[in-house]
């Protein structure tokens, strides 16, 4: 037979045509399907791998301290990394993730991850793995803050820390700064520090102008009666019963006229009230040497105030509600006019009496930036530089939320020096309380507070209890502050029973408790959750 007339025979006889085909096609068809198989594979290990990524950047970035980058930020986004995505997840080899700070911007970290994902039926075509590689942003939107620091200066804080370390003062000014490192820099952003501390009234003075005081303020007036001996240390005899109008005598074997005298039996015999002008008022100083004006009191570096009534009781120029409005906030006195009922008293010990206790902590400091950490560790050490006096929450809070308010004593133009904005350059200004306290509210009824000698004047308009009285006002202006779009941080140190300020905090998270010991890690990890984490890409 000829090869033409085979073929032909061929040509002509479909018969097992399609197994033909189905051989031919076997291989393309398994390159086809073996693809999309080991692709989808590839793909789902690289979407792990994305949300690995991005939970290193955003753990490395939240670690941060400002803007300092180092091996320990390193370690904490692989830390975040490894969790997310183990060794060996979906049999990948080769992994890898490589985290760096942005170069053009340092409050930026930039990552990159890859990893080789074994493949299955690619593998008879030569191809043993697919590569996959991903990339990962994390910045912090710190926008620009204003941070009020609400620090309890009062007498217990001088006792030891249970977490060991020395006294709780000390713990507190070793470790304030954290927050300040632990906030950005460089990146544009504005911090601003008000710093309050607080014990049964403020020193806030300075940060207030004249038409703010008093010009005529009423005390209590009143005998200290006591019996006076001469005595050798050991013995005493001559006793007599006396009397004095003047300050509170000091019980106890004293020198008088270069002579020994024992005093003891000392009682205050409360005949009344008295009004007394500026200019005969020697606040903090026996010998009255600070000026009797209100500029001199402004000034005098001892301008402790005694708290106003509250607003909406101008017929009652004592009156204090328990409970704290936007108004007590925000209403200042206006010049000219008859404004006492919005002006604050002079804590003055040396007019005032009938109180077994007094003290001025250090001077409060308006809303500022600090260009070193050095000069912001000065300014704590300042602020807490006096330890004394009882505990009266409310009168701390509310002096902070006074400095921090953009609608009251320090909005708008009221001093022309760094009044409270909204925003900056068109980004909003956030603002917060950070409120430290070492113990339970401690108000006594012949302590001499910024409500005056409670027992004598009774200025708080209540049936309860005067602690709950100062509970209530303390939870009211935490709540007025919240209201008010701040965010409230509240640190207990060493308090045993934490119900009366722990729901002051904005939420669970922003309450802390310490032992004194981890003190600046709580104020490096508040500062570290002020801006708002974000991916940028």
């Amino acid at each position: 037979m000829k090869l033409r007339d085979l073929l032909s025979r061929l040509r002509r006889d479909t018969k097992g045509n399609t197994l033909a085909l189905c051989a031919a096609a076997i291989i393309p068809l398994t390159a086809i399907i073996g693809s999309a198989l080991d692709l989808s594979v590839a793909y789902m290990a690289r979407s792990r791998l994305q949300n690995a990524c991005d939970a290193g950047v955003l753990a490395g970035r939240q670690y941060m301290q400002g803007t300092s980058f180092d091996q320990s930020v390193r370690a904490e986004a692989d830390k975040f990394f490894d969790f997310n995505f183990p060794a060996g997840t979906a049999g990948t080899t080769g992994l890898d993730f490589e985290v760096e700070q942005d170069a053009t911007n340092r409050s930026q970290l930039l990552g990159i991850a890859n990893a080789l994902v074994p493949t299955s039926l690619m593998r008879i075509f030569g191809y043993d793995n697919i590569p996959i590689e991903v990339e990962c942003d994390a910045t912090r939107d710190m926008g620009h803050n204003d941070i009020a620091l609400v620090l309890d200066v009062t007498g217990s804080m001088a006792q030891n820390a249970s977490g060991g370390g020395g006294a709780r003062i000390d713990r507190l000014r070793n470790g304030a700064a954290g927050i300040y490192r632990a906030l950005d820099s460089g990146d544009g952003s504005v911090t601003r520090f008000a710093i309050v501390p607080y014990s049964h009234t403020v020193n806030v003075a300075r940060s207030l102008d004249n038409r703010d005081i008093l010009v005529d303020q009423t005390y209590i007036d009143g005998t200290w009666n006591y019996r006076i001996c001469d005595t050798n240390g050991s013995q005493a005899w001559n006793c007599q019963n006396t009397s004095t109008t003047g300050t509170r005598p000091v019980t106890g074997v004293q020198t008088i006229n270069g002579q020994s005298k024992y005093i003891y039996n000392l009682s205050f015999n409360h005949t009344g009230s008295k009004t007394v002008h500026i200019s005969n008022s020697y606040w903090n100083n026996a010998n009255g040497a600070y000026p009797g004006n209100r500029e001199g009191f402004r000034t005098s570096g001892n301008g402790c105030i005694e708290e106003r009534p509250s607003v909406g009781t101008p017929t009652n120029l004592f009156q204090v509600l328990t409970t704290i409005s936007r108004e007590d906030v925000d209403t200042r006195a206006s010049n000219g006019g008859n404004q006492e009922h919005l002006q604050f008293g002079r804590y003055d010990p040396f007019v005032q009496r009938g109180q077994t206790q007094e003290g001025c902590p250090a001077e409060a400091t308006r809303l500022r930036e600090y260009d070193t950490e050095d000069a912001f560790q000065t300014a704590i050490n300042a602020a807490t530089a006096r330890v004394t006096g009882g505990t009266y929450h409310d009168i701390g809070m509310l002096w902070g939320t006074r400095y921090v308010s953009r609608t009251g004593f320090f909005g708008g133009n009221n001093f022309n020096q760094g009044d409270n904005v909204t925003e900056i350059d068109g980004i909003p200004v956030n603002m917060h309380i950070v409120f430290m306290t070492d113990g339970e509210l401690d108000t006594g009824p012949t302590l001499y507070s910024a409500y005056g000698v409670e027992r004598y004047q009774e200025r708080l308009d209540t049936w309860g209890t005067q602690d709950q009285a100062h509970i209530d006002r303390f939870q009211s202006v935490c709540t007025v502050a919240k209201n008010m779009g701040v965010t409230v941080w509240v640190i207990a140190l060493d308090v045993g029973n934490t119900g009366d300020i722990e729901d002051c905090a904005t939420s669970g998270e922003h309450f802390y408790t310490s032992d004194g010991s981890d003190l600046e890690a709580i104020f490096e990890r508040i500062g570290q959750g002020i801006g708002n984490l974000r991916l940028t890409r």
